[in-house]
């Protein structure tokens, strides 16, 4: 019994970190789109990164409960299931991420901070030089990871906790 609990725990940990890796690779294919193309400045192209991510999320558990689970996944497992494989794609996604703004392309993240010196001088015409510098420093490739990884571990998480709804099937052998 204990050794069909570690292959249930190294499927989980394997097929979480499939998914984390495979949504990691199209949040970077957008990411440089993005970048590659100059398309900054179309704003909806960023939201496509949700929709990757939200498949990953999708496809990963799905394809977990019907391979590795015969079909069946309790709402718990499948809220740890997208949770985690958004966990693996932030870290991954933010990792390049960081390696890309700090030492292949740091023109980007100039260009990027000269964006935030304008939103932020646009949003309020009275910001004292201070303040400025306290926004600019924001806009530092570790701080981009670290948020990064924060905030796409959470929408992931919300993301799961919604899709987990109607992912979830209980195996009626249990009921």
């Amino acid at each position: 019994m204990e050794n069909v609990d570690n292959i249930k725990k190294n499927s989980f940990f394997s097929a979480t970190l499939t998914y984390g890796v495979l949504t990691a690779i199209g949040l970077i294919m957008i990411s440089l789109m993005i970048y590659l193309f100059d398309l900054s400045g179309i704003t909806w192209l960023s939201y496509l990164a949700y929709v990757v991510l939200l498949a990953g999320i999708i496809l990963g558990t799905i394809k977990y409960r019907n391979d590795d689970l015969g079909g069946f996944i309790t709402y718990g497992k499948a809220l740890g299931f997208g949770t985690l494989v958004s966990v693996f794609a932030a870290f991954i996604s933010g990792v390049f991420m960081y390696i890309f703004y700090q030492y292949l392309a740091p023109d980007a993240m100039e260009q990027i901070r000269q964006a935030a010196e304008e939103a932020v001088i646009n949003a309020n015409p009275n910001v004292t030089d201070q303040e400025l510098d306290l926004v600019l420093r924001f806009t530092s490739p570790l701080v981009m990871f670290i948020s990064g990884l924060f905030f796409t571990t959470l929408i992931g998480f919300i993301f799961s906790l919604a899709s987990a709804a109607f992912i979830q099937k209980k195996d009626p052998q249990e009921l």
